[in-house]
C-alpha cells in the first residue's frame, strides 16, 4: 500500500491540515496572542474542534469513498485513509478532548 502513488499524495494532504492543527494544540509559551480575548484563551478549544472536525469529516469521506469504489485496490487506499482519519480523530479526543470543556 505504501508504494501505492494514490495513497500517498492523500496521506500528505491529510498530514498537511492535521499537523499544523496538532502543533497548535501543543502547550504554549507566553509569548502566544490568545484567541478571544478578554482575559480567556479560546484557542485550544477552537484547535481542538478544527482538528476533531476536520479527521472526523475526512473518516467519513473517505470511507463513502471507498464504498463507491468499483476497483478493489481504489476502495483499500480508501479505507487506508479512513483508518488513518478516524485513528487520529480517537487520538485527538484522547489527548485534547479536556480542551471542550
Amino acid at each position: 500500500m505504501l508504494r501505492d502513488r494514490g495513497f500517498q499524495i492523500g496521506l500528505a494532504l491529510f498530514a498537511l491540515a492535521a499537523v499544523p492543527l496538532i502543533v497548535l494544540l501543543l502547550p504554549k509559551t507566553a509569548s502566544h496572542p490568545s484567541i478571544g480575548g478578554g482575559g480567556y484563551d479560546l484557542s485550544n478549544f477552537v484547535y481542538t474542534l478544527a482538528l476533531l472536525a476536520f479527521t472526523g469529516l475526512w473518516s467519513l469521506v473517505t470511507l463513502l469513498g471507498g464504498m463507491t469504489r468499483s476497483s478493489a485496490v481504489a476502495a483499500k487506499r480508501m479505507y487506508g485513509l479512513a483508518a488513518i482519519g478516524a485513528a487520529t480523530f480517537v487520538a485527538a479526543i484522547i489527548a485534547f478532548g479536556h480542551h471542550l470543556h
